[in-house]
């Protein structure tokens, strides 16, 4: 054997030799790749071994076997070839009859794969007739895609290219046609997907025709919800992903698409329990995780979601999404370090992954490196211009150096590409106040609210942006708005303390301003405000304390260090 046919060996089974352990977990080799084996000289006992051990995805028709040999393959590799050919379902329940329905028959089934497409009343039938889940599990995976699952994945926003080399891997139940490929591409799907669609191997699935109703039924709710959601119509899609989930059995895919809707909308319980549900039912799917993760993230705890993102990347420690996802549950517990550290390997992973790019520059920005994250943001952009976050992060992090003008023009792009991004309207509308424009940034608030109308900070924004304005009833109107939904908003019970000093109910501001700094007693300014109050009443001893707080809170204010100085002076009164 020569040098290059040695190296080609090596590298096919490096797999074997680095990780004995998960060479059952090696994808069968498809048609090309035997062709290929045999044009390099591999067509012989070292050939046939490998063969052996990761099996075929496809029937080597009498026409190929002749092919083999005339390009030079030997009667061991045509044997092993026609040896390790998919089980059918005949060998498959015989398989479970003798007793071999469980890790062995396992790895020979995902070694080999099948050429039929299981039901669920099969594998049944398999379970009844003593198969184990190790071996049932197998069996699944090697089962064709069906077309509620690829429109499901794509609602979940589970990449194109995966679920193009799932189709292209195991092949599809069902005959592709025209408004079905239409479905697809108003799901989310590329071209790529599309191509995979036509071109792939054909299973036909043997369920009754009440089953094949109900899946049809469940299809047109799917891919109805899957547009609406990417029209950013999340209500009238969470109606069609809960109706496809009620008359069809249960699917975890469409569990995920649920929970990305209701995560849209900020409902993080639901999405918590939708997410709950999908793992529930694919326990080794790390797209469940990473959203389950996400939602965890949504209700605020971290350490949950940081433990599901890391779930996904145990079974999968090459997914990018996973180490991205990672990275914001570290970040949201202020590890910016261990958050940088995460988008790299993301980035390592998948280059082109702008979600993890844009990821990068928040938490370079968070650590106060403004000009890294606008570079970060800038790549983002080049991968995807399309990128609403980024552009909306881009403007956060102009607004961070100063570049209002800047931070403005960015906001609006993302607005352009994403109206109903309520997130993007507060911060155009903070924004446009540091620019002193209050009724432009009241608008915006206005429309954060409208868009979101629960969101207890966007009250506080636009409470903020009233009382600056002079309209003392619109302010208070809306602390109190955000009160009645988070009576802990510590910001909440500070701006109704300065609406209330400033119509000189004293007793009521002093109230308020000490139950925000009994929620957050670390705000220099509530400290101060309390102050100001309290000098105002005569109560200086209270006030000084007050300002000697801020001025320890923040050492750089030296109106906070001159207030000190002045109350510690003898009162001239």
């Amino acid at each position: 054997m020569n040098m290059r046919n040695v190296l080609i060996l090596i590298l096919l089974a490096m797999g074997l030799l680095f990780a004995p352990s998960t060479w059952a977990q090696e994808k069968p080799f498809t048609e090309q790749q035997v062709l290929d084996m045999v044009r390099a000289g591999l067509g012989n006992d070292s050939g046939a071994k490998l063969i052996v051990q990761r099996g075929i995805d496809f029937t080597p028709t009498p026409e190929f076997l002749k092919h083999l040999k005339s390009a030079g393959a030997k009667d061991p590799f045509l044997k092993a070839l026609r040896a390790n050919k998919p089980l059918s379902q005949q060998q498959v329940s015989e398989m479970v009859r003798a007793g071999v329905g469980e890790e062995t028959g396992a790895q020979m089934v995902t070694q080999r794969g099948i050429d039929f497409a299981p039901t669920e009343a099969y594998l049944q039938t398999l379970k009844s007739a003593g198969a184990k889940d190790v071996f049932l599990k197998a069996v699944r995976e090697r089962m064709p895609i069906n077309p509620v699952q690829i429109v499901a994945q794509l609602a979940a926003e589970s990449p194109c290219q995966r679920i193009t080399l799932l189709v292209k891997d195991r092949g599809i139940d069902f005959a592709v046609k025209d408004d079905y490929l239409q479905q697809v591409l108003l799901a989310g799907g590329d071209d790529d997907l599309v191509a995979a669609l036509k071109s792939a191997k054909v299973m036909a699935s043997a369920a009754d025709p009440a089953a094949q109703a109900r899946q049809a039924a469940v299809l047109q709710y799917v891919a109805t919800g899957a547009e609406l959601k990417r029209k950013g119509q999340y209500s009238q899609a969470e109606q069609e992903f809960r109706a496809a989930v009620t008359p069809g059995a249960p699917d975890a895919d469409i569990d995920l698409s649920l929970a990305m809707v209701l995560g849209r909308q900020g409902k993080w319980d639901d999405d918590v329990t939708a997410a709950r549900e999908a793992v529930s039912l694919s326990p080794n799917n790390g797209m469940a995780h990473i959203v389950l993760g996400a939602a965890l993230a949504g209700r605020g705890d971290w350490d949950g979601a940081a433990a599901e993102h890391r779930e996904a990347l145990r079974l999968d420690s090459n997914d990018d999404h996973a180490h991205a996802y990672l990275g914001i549950a570290l970040g949201g517990k202020h590890d910016w370090d261990g958050e940088i550290k995460e988008e790299r390997e993301a980035l390592r992973l998948n280059p082109n992954d702008d979600f993890a790019q844009a990821n990068l520059g928040v938490a370079l920005g968070s650590k106060g490196d403004w000009d890294g994250a606008i570079t970060e943001y800038h790549k983002a952009l080049d991968l995807n211009p399309n990128n609403d976050a980024a552009h909306a992060n881009l403007a956060a992090a102009l607004g961070g150096k100063g570049d209002w003008d800047g931070a403005i023009a960015e906001y609006r792009k993302a607005l352009t590409l994403n109206p109903k991004n309520d997130s993007a309207h507060t911060k155009l509308g903070a924004a446009l106040a540091k620019k002193g424009d209050s009724n432009g940034a009241i608008a915006e608030y206005r429309e954060a609210l409208r868009l979101n109308p629960n969101n207890d900070g966007g009250h506080v924004n636009l409470g903020d942006a009233l009382r600056n304005n002079g309209d003392w009833d619109g302010a208070t109107a809306e602390y109190r708005n955000a009160l009645q939904m988070n009576p802990n908003n510590d910001m909440a019970h500070a701006g109704l303390g300065l609406v209330l000093s400033a119509r000189n109910d004293l007793d009521g501001a002093i109230a308020e301003e000490r139950e925000a700094l009994r929620l957050n007693p670390n705000n220099a300014a509530v400290h101060a405000s309390l102050g100001d109050t309290l000098e105002q009443k005569g109560d200086r001893s209270g006030a000084l304390q007050e300002y000697q707080a801020a001025a320890q809170l923040d050492t750089k204010n030296t109106n906070y260090k001159q207030n000190c100085e002045r109350l510690m002076l003898p009162s001239t009164r």
